[in-house]
């Protein structure tokens, strides 16, 4: 069992695009929630069965290997499905620009999925991984409350990690089996380059990414040059530029200009200042002039 933890944001950090509220598993007693939570919730179910009840009247059955996607806010409430029976629950809450999006590569990779849904809110399913999902869990638990404040970073990384294993795990689907030329079909692939949006401004290892989209570097990397025309590094460099060119802007010709949007970028200045002319066939401080 793993005791709730809450991950709390530091205060010098400002929020992610995807961040853990709290995790835990354990074995689940009756609770209620008439004003749902404040943030969306992946349950899973390891041994024993439970019941939740949706908006007051849907009743869902959670029996071992499911797992059950609970939009933010949602009245519910859930339950052992035998009185005084053991229900082993695990459960992460998670939040952030980018949860919708993950939310619905789960919700709308198969019409065919085993699916209890209304209006979106709650989703069934049942992950063929379902045992790597829980090990995922557990990791992420243990690195959440082991690191403090000092694992946040790593903690989001960690959720994309989660979610995107309920994303290959979810109806039997397979990553080899869903790429698709120009990128469009690959959910897992897009959630790689989401999470390189989101982090452009860090030293995100490619195996990091890779590792995140569930595929090994190589293969990542044969997917991407085939899918974008161009190499994850190269791809990150071109945001990297483009946010370059939006600071600028934003800083005009104020003094240091140049050095806070190299620092802004996660990146020495020496180094900024190369990479800019070689993408834009000037320096940066000419640039501003322009």
């Amino acid at each position: 069992m793993l005791p709730f933890v809450l991950a709390e944001l530091p205060q010098r950090h400002k929020p992610l695009p995807l961040s853990i509220y709290c995790i835990g598993s354990h074995e689940q007693k009756h609770l209620i929630r008439p004003e749902g939570f404040p943030t969306h919730q992946l349950f899973l179910t390891r041994q024993g069965t439970g019941q939740f009840v949706i908006n007051r009247g849907e009743h869902i059955v959670l029996k071992p290997g499911s797992a059950l996607l609970l939009k933010e806010h949602v009245s519910h409430e859930y339950y052992p499905a035998i009185a005084d029976g053991q229900w082993e629950l695990g459960f992460v809450a998670f939040r952030g620009a980018a949860a919708e999006t993950m939310l619905d590569m789960i919700m709308g990779s198969s019409e065919a999925a085993t699916a209890v849904a209304e209006q979106n809110k709650h989703y069934l399913f049942e992950p063929n991984n379902f045992n790597e999902l829980w090990e995922k869990l557990e990791l992420l638990w243990h690195m959440i409350s082991v690191s403090g404040e000092d694992g946040y970073w790593e903690a989001s990384l960690g959720a994309y990690d989660l979610l995107l294993t309920a994303i290959r795990g979810h109806n039997g689907m397979e990553l080899k089996q869903s790429v698709t030329p120009g990128g469009d079909g690959n959910a897992a692939l897009k959630a790689g380059v989401q999470l390189m949006h989101d982090h452009y401004n860090e030293r995100l290892l490619l195996a990091n990414v890779a590792r995140a989209s569930g595929y090994s570097v190589q293969h990542f990397h044969r997917l991407f040059v085939s899918s974008y025309g161009m190499t994850p590094n190269q791809y990150m460099n071109r945001i990297r530029m483009k946010r370059a060119v939006q600071l600028l802007e934003e800083l005009g010709g104020a003094s240091g200009s140049v050095e806070k949007v190299a620092m802004q970028l996660g990146m020495e200045t020496s180094y900024f200042i190369r990479l800019f002319k070689k993408t834009y066939g000037t320096t940066p401080k000419q640039w501003k002039t322009i």
